[in-house]
């Protein structure tokens, strides 16, 4: 069994019903693994719903899927795995965008797989990526 978060790449795709993407996650669930998203995730989601054309639509889907998912919250240690995150890159040379730093700090800090297609995820040492929309 393995535990996910789901980055927003992913949510996006789930949300529009991307068959593929959605028979591996029943799939997956199926057989006991879990899935959630963290509240910076939330928050792109929530923008893309308030900045489309359709958002009444786009807002009941929205909520639907979050009834189906665990919500990692973000709180004072993961701020400090955040910042632990953000140090390490930059002594690496390789920064990542803060909302991503944020992901990864919750990933981390739970030991979660993220499911993304973002590369830059794959920078950051001790965290387990996977990437469900190229395979």
């Amino acid at each position: 069994m393995s535990d996910y978060l789901v980055d927003t790449n992913h949510v996006s795709k789930i949300l529009e019903g991307e068959k593929k993407l959605r028979s591996r996650l029943q799939k997956a669930e199926g057989t006991g693994d879990t899935f959630g998203i963290s509240v910076t995730v939330l928050g792109e989601l929530y923008y893309a719903v308030y900045a489309s054309q359709r958002k009444k639509e786009n807002l009941a889907r929205l909520k639907a899927f979050l009834d189906s998912v665990i919500l990692w919250e973000y709180n004072c240690p993961t701020a400090e795995e955040f910042g632990r995150i953000q140090a390490e890159q930059k002594v690496k040379g390789r920064p990542i965008p803060p909302s991503d730093a944020q992901i990864a700090a919750v990933a981390r800090l739970h030991n979660l797989t993220i499911l993304s297609n973002d590369r830059h995820f794959a920078f950051v040492s001790e965290l387990a990526v996977e990437n469900w929309l190229s395979s």
